[in-house]
């Protein structure tokens, strides 16, 4: 990786949690707040004594802890990026605000992240036609060169991803745990090496699944997203459900919902929040149902 600029070097330590530290890491709230009301970040760097609050002293004060860590990162094969390095996602600064990470690992092609593209989500237990419509929407949009976005979960995310790779597509995995052990999967590092998977995460790289995490990626996967396609959910409960009506709410995407057979009790009441409704999936569009005000074609980013 290029040299740092002093701007990224401070907002990593700033915010590392892998680095031993006296006082807490920044959550990323304050760290945005602190990025509003401060003219250049990378002045921090090398301040005189007494011109900063002791927190952010203590934080800074870690510089050689954490060039040893992000050397060791690297040599694992995944880097580390701060808002102010190329190949972090600009549409999370401007979708999320001070929701957005200030801190994120990768493994694969950062490049991905700028391209935008049809994220597919969706239950855990995902079957029949629901299953089928991620499939099918995952290989329409990357014989359409559109790269495909999801979390890697078991169910509709791996559905979605295993079918894009399968047709030659580029996939974007955001994850919630474990990306070194990812990584490492044979199948994975080839579709890494062949520059066509991202996986990123923005907890440690050797994380271990949590519910938290989990709610706390999926903003992440609509705000990378031209359109993201919620193939099946529950009503009121599940993550799947949580993170639909959190970006329905807060803008931070299209949101569209499979409502053909197996969709789940929730993706209907999804559509009365907002969500475009999605019948029927074509080589190169996802049609909207007949019956809404609208019978225009949604296309799916494709």
């Amino acid at each position: 990786m290029a040299r740092r600029s002093d701007a990224s070097l401070v907002a990593l330590l700033l915010v590392a949690r892998a680095v031993e530290s006296s006082v807490p890491p920044l959550k990323a709230s304050e760290f945005w707040a602190l990025v509003d009301k401060t003219a250049d970040l990378g002045s921090l760097f090398g301040a005189p004594d007494g011109t900063v609050n002791g927190r952010i002293a203590a934080l800074l004060d870690r510089a050689n802890a954490l060039a040893f860590e992000l050397e060791r990162l690297e040599s694992a094969g995944i880097v580390t990026l701060s808002p102010f390095d190329d190949g972090y996602p600009s549409r999370w600064r401007q979708r999320l605000g001070r929701a957005a990470p200030p801190m994120l690992h990768a493994a694969g092609p950062v490049s991905l992240l700028e391209r935008g593209g049809l994220a597919v989500v969706g239950s855990r237990d995902v079957h029949g036609a629901a299953r089928e419509a991620a499939a099918a929407a995952a290989d329409a949009a990357a014989r359409a060169g559109r790269v495909v976005i999801s979390g890697g979960a078991r169910g509709s995310d791996l559905v979605a991803m295993q079918a894009a790779l399968a047709a030659g597509g580029e996939v974007v995995g955001v994850l919630a745990d474990a990306l070194l052990k990812t990584a490492n999967d044979r199948e994975v590092r080839r579709a890494i090496g062949d520059e066509r998977l991202c996986l990123v995460t923005p907890y440690a790289p050797t994380a271990p699944f949590s519910v938290g995490n989990a709610m706390g990626r999926n903003k992440l996967i609509y705000a990378l997203a031209d359109v993201t396609f919620v193939v099946a959910s529950d009503d009121g409960k599940g993550g799947t459900w949580a993170g639909a009506t959190e970006a329905l709410k807060k803008g931070y995407g299209t949101v569209a919902a499979w409502v053909g057979a197996d969709c789940g009790p929730g993706n209907p009441k999804l559509v009365e929040l907002g969500a475009q409704p999605v019948a029927e999936i074509g080589s190169s569009l996802l049609a909207e149902t007949e019956d809404t005000a609208s019978s225009r074609q949604l296309r799916l980013g494709l």
